[in-house]
């Protein structure tokens, strides 16, 4: 398996992150919505049929969510405790493992103890920081498809690929409920639209699909149909 150290991409307040984005080799697919619209399993599927790596913003959350809670940390502790983490991507296109500090955090990211601590973790600045970081590192080495909240509005606002996917409330808090997830649709919106740190918003530019009453093959499709059309393959 390949293991990629993503590199440690320092802020420098007179330039700013964003000034890193146009000198990465790598295409960009971003693919941003509320939860359960439909992100991950139709950039799973648009990664698939491009060859793309496929990449969750949430999993890196999640992993981070994990390590506070490992490590007995609360999000008003986690500015100074993120500086010295390490987060890894083990794997190749078909598989990603996430490591911290050498352990694999794969296995406890759909824990229930790790759902509860996204949201309030993601809510400060440092831990939204490092995750940009990290992301933008994997551009460097791979085209990607990147699922997320603000992966067009903050994480890469320059790429032209942006696609925002929502659904009906009642239709997402099924989609949830088949999955067997523990956290609140309605809950998981408001803190998703009022955090003061990059609140869920619909990129600039982005196309916008209304996935109620599309199927997933459909989805994909019309993603893919855009794509053509703006000559990405």
């Amino acid at each position: 398996m390949r293991r990629h150290f993503l590199p440690d991409l320092r802020h420098d307040a007179r330039i700013g992150a964003l000034q890193l984005i146009p000198a990465m080799p790598g295409r960009v697919i971003a693919i941003d919505g509320p939860a359960a619209s439909g992100k991950s399993s139709v950039s799973r599927g648009v990664a698939a049929e491009l060859g793309f790596l496929f990449v969750s913003s949430g999993h890196f959350y999640r992993a981070f969510a994990w390590g506070a809670l490992r490590d007995g940390i609360s999000p008003e502790q986690a500015a100074g405790w993120i500086s010295g983490r390490r987060l890894e991507v083990q794997g190749d296109a078909s598989s990603v493992s996430l490591l911290l500090d050498g352990q694999d955090a794969t296995p406890h990211l759909t824990e229930a103890a790790t759902a509860a601590m996204v949201s309030p973790l993601a809510a400060v600045p440092a831990i939204r920081h490092a995750v940009n970081e990290r992301l933008r590192g994997l551009a460097l080495e791979h085209d990607l498809v990147m699922e997320g909240r603000d992966i067009g509005s903050v994480v890469f606002p320059l790429t032209p690929w942006k696609f925002y996917l929502d659904a009906s409330p009642e239709e997402r808090a099924r989609r949830r409920a088949r999955e067997g997830a523990v956290d609140s649709v309605a809950e998981r919106d408001r803190l998703d639209s009022t955090r003061t740190t990059a609140p869920l918003t619909i990129p600039e530019g982005a196309v916008v699909i209304d996935t109620t009453h599309l199927d997933l093959d459909g989805v994909i499709a019309a993603v893919l149909e855009r794509l053509d059309r703006q000559g990405l393959r």
